[in-house]
């Protein structure tokens, strides 16, 4: 396999990047594979080579400990990064050469891996020297924004830890994420074959008295490695009586600050060392008797794999990215501060010989897991899914944006092209763009994010013509769509929010409305139920709206005497009290009503109206019949349409008369 490592930083500089990134171009090219680095140089002028080493000219950032960032576009070298015919590109870095290799990445339709190798909220002080609490709350949401777009720019990711992983996770990143702790390699931290003479000199350094131990911090010297706890807590340990060592090798941003503390502490047990060759620190660490770090900013922790590997047991400052590495009382300790690493420190320096030997046995047998072709070994597995799965890669092919959503074209691997509706926020998360690359997962994402989109976007359009209440949105968005409960209740709560739903003011509304239809109390109160409106809502709005049931009764009374045309007066009143009941009113409220219609012209419209309903029976039943039976079909017929029994009687007596 043909890889391209791309990072900003590299040999010669000393720090964690990049020895994970030679750590990992040593393993793979062992395995056989051709390995290319891609990095930088303080310069302006002309890209250096040194063999499978491609160097970009760029400006060296005194804040960021030697980095030298590099402009994002080489537009010269990207056809001799074509001619390097790479299977994979494997990104170190967020910076210049990070941008030139998702630049290439796309242009030359290559699989893109990342590792993110650096928590960078804990270095947002570097870019706030103020010390803003608002800058820094700001700088960290850009910290956030940024890591999500490159995040989610690739194939797959690498995470040292599980902390940095679910860092990632936070960020709202999306692309399938393999915890990979960067390899070490053990052996040379092992190895006890140096020069002798380097040994002496080492010795010679750290000029060890008798009963002395040396604490060794290794690593670069800032603001965020906490380097001032490990002096305090020398100030602690001076103070009781225990002349012990602390050593610090590396240098950076901070060591003039820390110099300067150790002069106020008067620490003349501290020594700053500078920076060393990489080829020596195995030396440095196993001439050690303990290593101290206080950072809490590590995606994994290398220098105390570094030290367990050379036999030293460690201490660190309690971080999630240490867990499973440092064991306590076994091959080192955690602490939280000052006191209580002075407290180990004191525990230590009280342990026999032999407790101390177990000690370091145990941080040798440690890290076996970290073995340098187990790390390239795993990360070679995470090529090759990213290999396989880039075809599964979508382009964004045309961005629209619509009232309150942006509808997405993508196109597949095979040029099948579909759309995707997704709100404004979602848009901007994503960081989504024109020609931009996004993996199975994100396309995942965001088919699930369409549903809530649409949803919303049809709720809204629902209300616009029509009220509801929180239940009968609840039900029509099930019933519409097949969307989750969370993202339905985030529906609810964004309407809610923007007073779109508010079962209160729906139940007065609709109780103003029923109530001038003049429908009972009962008969509202199981309206507003059946819409959905909780019963303490209904109860509290009946309680403040208390309406005259009698007066309302009557008005209902009147429509109704009204709507009823040619029925006897009998019926007239009997279809009236049941209608009353049916809406809802007490059978007392009902009676009252109807006592108090004025029913004085129905009855004398109700004679004219038996004489003619008598007429139309005679003429209908006396085809079939005569005599006593005519006129008793026509008494039980007229009976039956609701007519009072002594006016049939007078009107069958008339009837007979001027036969």
């Amino acid at each position: 396999m043909r890889i391209g490592l791309f990072t900003d930083t590299y040999l010669p500089n000393i720090n964690g990047v990049v020895t994970s990134v030679e750590n990992l171009r040593k393993s793979l090219e062992r395995m056989g594979h051709e390995v290319y680095v891609v990095c930088t140089y303080p310069g302006f002028l002309h890209v250096e080579r040194e063999g499978n080493i491609i160097r970009l000219p760029g400006m060296k950032v005194k804040q960021l400990y030697g980095y030298s960032l590099a402009q994002p576009l080489h537009m010269m070298l990207v056809d001799d990064i074509r001619d390097l015919q790479l299977d994979i590109i494997h990104c170190h870095t967020e910076f210049g050469v990070g941008l030139f290799a998702s630049y290439c990445a796309k242009e030359l339709h290559i699989p893109l891996v990342r590792t993110y190798h650096t928590t960078y909220e804990d270095y947002t002080h570097y870019i706030n020297p103020v010390d803003s609490a608002t800058l820094d709350s700001g700088l960290k949401k850009a910290v956030s924004y940024l890591s999500k777009i490159y995040g989610n720019d690739c194939v797959r990711l690498i995470s040292p830890s599980k902390k940095t992983k679910e860092l990632l996770e936070s960020y709202n990143v999306k692309t399938p994420i393999d915890i990979i702790p960067t390899g070490v390699e053990i052996e040379r931290f092992r190895k006890t074959d140096h020069p002798a003479e380097l040994y002496e000199r080492v010795r010679k350094e750290y000029d060890r008295k008798e009963n002395e131990k040396i604490f060794l911090y290794v690593g670069r010297i800032a603001e965020e490695k906490s380097i001032d706890l490990l002096l305090r807590t020398f100030a602690i340990l001076k103070e009781d009586g225990y002349p012990d060592r602390l050593v610090i090798i590396g240098d950076g941003p901070g060591r003039k600050d820390l110099e300067e503390l150790k002069g106020k502490l008067k620490l003349d047990n501290v020594f700053f060392l500078g920076s060393r060759p990489n080829t020596e620190i195995p030396v440095y660490y196993q001439c050690a008797d303990c290593f101290l770090s206080a950072s809490t900013s590590e995606t994994q922790g290398m220098t105390y794999i570094e030290a367990l590997s050379a036999s030293i047991p460690v201490m660190g400052r309690y971080d999630e990215a240490l867990d499973g590495l440092i064991q306590e009382d076994v091959n080192g300790y955690f602490f939280s501060n000052e006191e209580e690493l002075a407290a180990k420190i004191e525990g230590f320096l009280s342990l026999e010989d032999e407790e101390v030997k177990k000690m370091k046995e145990n941080a040798s047998n440690s890290t076996r897991e970290y073995d340098l072709q187990v790390f390239g070994q795993r990360v070679l597995e995470t090529y090759q899914k990213a290999m396989e799965e880039y075809d599964s890669f979508y382009t964004v092919s045309k961005v629209t944006l619509k009232d309150n959503y942006v509808v997405i074209r993508v196109k597949n691997g095979e040029g099948e092209e579909e759309k995707i509706s997704v709100d404004l926020d979602t848009y901007y998360q994503e960081g989504l763009r024109n020609g931009q690359k996004i993996s199975s997962a994100s396309y995942d994402h965001l088919k699930e994010e369409e549903v809530k989109t649409l949803a919303y976007t049809a709720a809204l359009r629902r209300l616009s013509n029509k009220d509801y209440t929180l239940a009968g949105m609840r039900k029509y968005l099930d019933t519409r769509y097949e969307i989750a409960l969370k993202d339905r209740e985030e529906i609810i709560a964004k309407l809610k929010e923007l007073g779109l739903l508010d079962d209160r003011k729906y139940a007065y509304q609709r109780f103003e409305s029923l109530n001038r239809a003049l429908f009972s109390r009962r008969q509202i109160a199981s309206k507003l139920r059946k819409d959905g409106v909780p019963s303490d809502v209904v109860d509290e709005c009946l309680q403040e709206n208390r309406s005259d049931e009698s007066c309302k009764a009557r008005q209902r009374a009147e429509k109704i005497q009204n709507s009823l045309r040619n029925k006897p007066l009998s019926m007239k009143k009997q279809l009236i009290l049941k209608h009353l009941v049916s809406d809802g009113f007490s059978i007392e409220t009902a009676k009252e009503a109807l006592e108090t219609l004025d029913f004085s012209s129905e009855t004398f419209e109700e004679k004219d109206l038996l004489k003619r309903e008598a007429q139309k029976q005679y003429k209908k039943l006396s085809r079939k019949y005569s005599g006593t039976e005519l006129r008793n079909r026509l008494y039980y017929s007229l009976l039956s349409k609701g007519f009072a029994q002594e006016k049939v009687y007078a009107v069958i007596g008339e009837m007979e008369e001027g036969i």
